[in-house]
Protein backbone atom coordinates (compact mmCIF):
# COMPACT_ATOMS: atom_id res chain seq x y z
CA UNK A 1 0.00 0.00 0.00
CA UNK A 2 1.14 3.45 -0.58
CA UNK A 3 2.15 5.95 1.89
CA UNK A 4 0.43 8.99 -0.19
CA UNK A 5 0.09 9.96 -3.65
CA UNK A 6 -1.07 13.28 -5.46
CA UNK A 7 -2.62 12.06 -9.18
CA UNK A 8 -2.08 14.20 -11.82
CA UNK A 9 -5.29 15.56 -13.14
CA UNK A 10 -5.37 16.22 -17.22
CA UNK A 11 -7.22 19.32 -17.25
CA UNK A 12 -8.16 19.04 -21.19
CA UNK A 13 -9.57 15.22 -20.28
CA UNK A 14 -11.11 16.13 -17.33
CA UNK A 15 -12.97 19.22 -19.12
CA UNK A 16 -14.08 16.41 -22.07
CA UNK A 17 -15.68 14.23 -19.52
CA UNK A 18 -17.56 17.23 -18.33
CA UNK A 19 -18.72 18.54 -21.54
CA UNK A 20 -19.85 14.86 -22.71
CA UNK A 21 -21.90 14.48 -19.18
CA UNK A 22 -23.79 17.98 -19.11
CA UNK A 23 -24.54 17.31 -22.37
CA UNK A 24 -26.57 14.38 -22.44
CA UNK A 25 -28.86 16.52 -19.90
CA UNK A 26 -32.05 17.50 -21.03
CA UNK A 27 -32.17 20.63 -19.33
CA UNK A 28 -28.44 21.04 -21.60
CA UNK A 29 -30.67 20.02 -25.29
CA UNK A 30 -33.06 22.02 -24.63
CA UNK A 31 -31.03 25.22 -23.38
CA UNK A 32 -28.69 24.27 -26.48
CA UNK A 33 -32.25 24.62 -28.85
CA UNK A 34 -32.55 27.83 -27.02
CA UNK A 35 -29.41 28.92 -28.15
CA UNK A 36 -29.33 27.74 -31.66
CA UNK A 37 -32.59 29.87 -32.00
CA UNK A 38 -31.25 33.16 -30.85
CA UNK A 39 -28.56 32.35 -33.21
CA UNK A 40 -31.00 31.93 -35.96
CA UNK A 41 -33.10 34.89 -35.31
CA UNK A 42 -30.16 36.84 -34.98
CA UNK A 43 -28.98 35.89 -38.85
CA UNK A 44 -33.03 36.98 -39.90
CA UNK A 45 -32.39 40.83 -40.04
CA UNK A 46 -29.01 40.65 -41.01
CA UNK A 47 -29.64 38.56 -43.66
CA UNK A 48 -32.39 41.28 -44.84
CA UNK A 49 -30.08 43.59 -44.32
CA UNK A 50 -27.34 42.57 -47.04
CA UNK A 51 -29.71 41.65 -49.38
CA UNK A 52 -31.85 45.07 -49.50
CA UNK A 53 -27.89 46.54 -49.85
CA UNK A 54 -27.54 44.43 -52.22
CA UNK A 55 -30.69 45.57 -54.72
CA UNK A 56 -29.94 47.40 -57.52
CA UNK A 57 -32.19 50.10 -56.30
CA UNK A 58 -29.70 51.40 -53.51
CA UNK A 59 -28.89 54.81 -54.47
CA UNK A 60 -25.34 54.99 -52.91
CA UNK A 61 -22.61 53.55 -50.68
CA UNK A 62 -24.03 55.23 -48.18
CA UNK A 63 -27.52 53.66 -48.47
CA UNK A 64 -25.20 49.94 -48.49
CA UNK A 65 -23.37 50.56 -45.33
CA UNK A 66 -26.55 52.17 -43.57
CA UNK A 67 -28.65 48.88 -44.54
CA UNK A 68 -26.26 46.35 -43.34
CA UNK A 69 -25.28 47.99 -40.26
CA UNK A 70 -29.24 48.64 -39.37
CA UNK A 71 -29.32 44.75 -40.16
CA UNK A 72 -26.43 43.82 -38.22
CA UNK A 73 -27.70 46.14 -34.81
CA UNK A 74 -31.04 44.17 -34.92
CA UNK A 75 -29.18 41.02 -35.13
CA UNK A 76 -27.17 42.03 -31.93
CA UNK A 77 -29.45 41.61 -29.00
CA UNK A 78 -30.25 38.34 -30.22
CA UNK A 79 -26.22 37.08 -30.35
CA UNK A 80 -26.01 38.87 -26.46
CA UNK A 81 -29.17 36.51 -25.46
CA UNK A 82 -27.86 33.50 -27.32
CA UNK A 83 -24.12 33.55 -25.66
CA UNK A 84 -26.21 34.57 -21.98
CA UNK A 85 -27.99 31.25 -22.53
CA UNK A 86 -24.74 29.21 -23.56
CA UNK A 87 -22.85 30.25 -21.00
CA UNK A 88 -25.65 30.06 -18.24
CA UNK A 89 -26.17 26.71 -19.52
CA UNK A 90 -22.55 25.50 -18.98
CA UNK A 91 -22.18 27.02 -15.64
CA UNK A 92 -25.54 25.71 -14.03
CA UNK A 93 -26.38 22.25 -15.78
CA UNK A 94 -22.64 21.53 -15.72
CA UNK A 95 -22.29 22.54 -11.73
CA UNK A 96 -20.41 21.77 -9.80
CA UNK A 97 -17.71 20.55 -12.23
CA UNK A 98 -18.05 23.09 -14.71
CA UNK A 99 -16.96 25.48 -11.88
CA UNK A 100 -13.66 23.38 -10.69
CA UNK A 101 -10.04 24.50 -11.45
CA UNK A 102 -6.73 23.63 -9.72
CA UNK A 103 -7.81 19.68 -9.04
CA UNK A 104 -6.30 17.60 -7.71
CA UNK A 105 -6.96 13.64 -6.46
CA UNK A 106 -4.83 12.59 -3.25
CA UNK A 107 -4.99 9.22 -1.55
CA UNK A 108 -2.81 8.37 1.81
CA UNK A 109 -2.79 5.41 4.34
CA UNK A 110 -5.54 6.52 5.89
CA UNK A 111 -8.26 7.60 2.75
CA UNK A 112 -9.03 9.85 0.13
CA UNK A 113 -9.33 13.63 -0.83
CA UNK A 114 -10.99 15.36 -3.80
CA UNK A 115 -10.52 19.18 -4.14
CA UNK A 116 -10.55 22.31 -6.00
CA UNK A 117 -10.83 25.81 -6.70
CA UNK A 118 -14.21 27.27 -7.44
CA UNK A 119 -13.56 29.66 -10.53
CA UNK A 120 -16.17 31.82 -8.94
CA UNK A 121 -15.03 32.16 -5.89
CA UNK A 122 -13.07 35.65 -5.59
CA UNK A 123 -11.88 35.34 -2.17
CA UNK A 124 -8.41 33.98 -2.36
CA UNK A 125 -6.46 32.59 -5.10
CA UNK A 126 -6.17 29.76 -2.03
CA UNK A 127 -9.36 29.22 -1.68
CA UNK A 128 -10.33 25.19 -1.58
CA UNK A 129 -13.39 23.27 -1.32
CA UNK A 130 -12.22 19.43 -0.53
CA UNK A 131 -13.82 16.12 -0.13
CA UNK A 132 -12.63 14.09 2.02
CA UNK A 133 -13.51 10.27 3.63
CA UNK A 134 -11.17 7.82 5.66
CA UNK A 135 -11.21 4.20 3.92
CA UNK A 136 -13.30 2.57 6.49
CA UNK A 137 -15.55 4.98 6.23
CA UNK A 138 -16.13 4.17 2.44
CA UNK A 139 -19.74 2.14 2.10
CA UNK A 140 -19.04 1.28 -1.32
CA UNK A 141 -17.54 3.39 -4.99
CA UNK A 142 -19.63 3.33 -8.55
CA UNK A 143 -17.81 4.00 -11.70
CA UNK A 144 -19.80 4.70 -14.68
CA UNK A 145 -17.75 3.06 -17.31
CA UNK A 146 -19.09 5.60 -20.11
CA UNK A 147 -18.66 9.00 -18.80
CA UNK A 148 -15.72 7.85 -16.61
CA UNK A 149 -17.57 9.56 -13.21
CA UNK A 150 -16.40 8.18 -10.10
CA UNK A 151 -19.24 8.40 -7.20
CA UNK A 152 -17.89 7.77 -3.59
CA UNK A 153 -20.02 6.72 -1.23
CA UNK A 154 -20.23 6.44 2.58
CA UNK A 155 -19.19 8.91 5.39
CA UNK A 156 -17.79 11.71 3.91
CA UNK A 157 -16.54 14.97 4.47
CA UNK A 158 -17.05 18.60 3.08
CA UNK A 159 -13.96 20.92 4.37
CA UNK A 160 -13.56 24.58 2.87
CA UNK A 161 -10.86 26.60 3.13
CA UNK A 162 -10.15 30.83 2.91
CA UNK A 163 -6.70 29.15 1.98
CA UNK A 164 -5.35 25.48 1.76
CA UNK A 165 -1.88 26.58 1.86
CA UNK A 166 -2.45 28.13 5.46
CA UNK A 167 -4.96 25.36 6.27
CA UNK A 168 -7.70 28.25 7.68
CA UNK A 169 -11.43 26.71 7.00
CA UNK A 170 -13.89 28.92 6.23
CA UNK A 171 -16.65 27.07 9.08
CA UNK A 172 -19.84 28.34 7.53
CA UNK A 173 -19.18 26.05 4.69
CA UNK A 174 -17.47 22.99 6.85
CA UNK A 175 -20.60 21.08 8.70
CA UNK A 176 -18.60 17.64 9.14
CA UNK A 177 -20.20 14.38 8.66
CA UNK A 178 -22.93 14.05 6.10
CA UNK A 179 -23.93 10.29 6.95
CA UNK A 180 -23.55 7.21 6.37
CA UNK A 181 -24.48 7.44 2.73
CA UNK A 182 -23.39 10.85 1.69
CA UNK A 183 -21.09 11.17 -1.66
CA UNK A 184 -19.25 12.81 -3.49
CA UNK A 185 -18.04 12.33 -7.39
CA UNK A 186 -15.52 13.45 -9.81
CA UNK A 187 -14.33 12.10 -13.74
CA UNK A 188 -11.65 10.09 -14.18
CA UNK A 189 -9.13 12.98 -15.72
CA UNK A 190 -6.35 11.36 -13.60
CA UNK A 191 -2.67 9.76 -14.85
CA UNK A 192 -2.55 6.05 -13.78
CA UNK A 193 -6.43 5.83 -12.89
CA UNK A 194 -5.99 1.75 -12.11
CA UNK A 195 -3.56 2.42 -9.56
CA UNK A 196 -5.99 4.62 -7.64
CA UNK A 197 -8.54 1.54 -7.98
CA UNK A 198 -5.79 -0.74 -6.41
CA UNK A 199 -5.27 1.56 -3.48
CA UNK A 200 -8.96 1.19 -2.94
CA UNK A 201 -9.15 -2.10 -3.73
CA UNK A 202 -5.73 -2.92 -1.12
CA UNK A 203 -8.09 -1.03 1.77
CA UNK A 204 -11.10 -3.13 1.32
CA UNK A 205 -13.18 -0.41 -0.47
CA UNK A 206 -16.14 -2.35 -2.91
CA UNK A 207 -15.97 -1.08 -6.66
CA UNK A 208 -18.98 -1.52 -7.77
CA UNK A 209 -19.25 -0.79 -12.00
CA UNK A 210 -22.59 1.22 -12.70
CA UNK A 211 -24.57 3.68 -15.56
CA UNK A 212 -25.20 6.77 -12.91
CA UNK A 213 -27.64 8.83 -14.17
CA UNK A 214 -26.42 11.88 -15.94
Amino acid sequence: MMNERYYKVDKDKFGRLVKNWYRQKKSWKWLNVLFWAFMILGLVPLAIGIHNAMAPTVPSMDAFVLLITGGAIVSFPFYIFAYVTKSQAIRHVGKPFTSMRDIFLYSNRSGIQFGYHDRYDRKSAGSAIVHQIAYENIHHVEVDDTLKMVKVIGRTERVEYYNLFTNRIDYRFTDGQFGDMASFSFFLGIEDEESFFDELTSHGVKIEHTSLSA
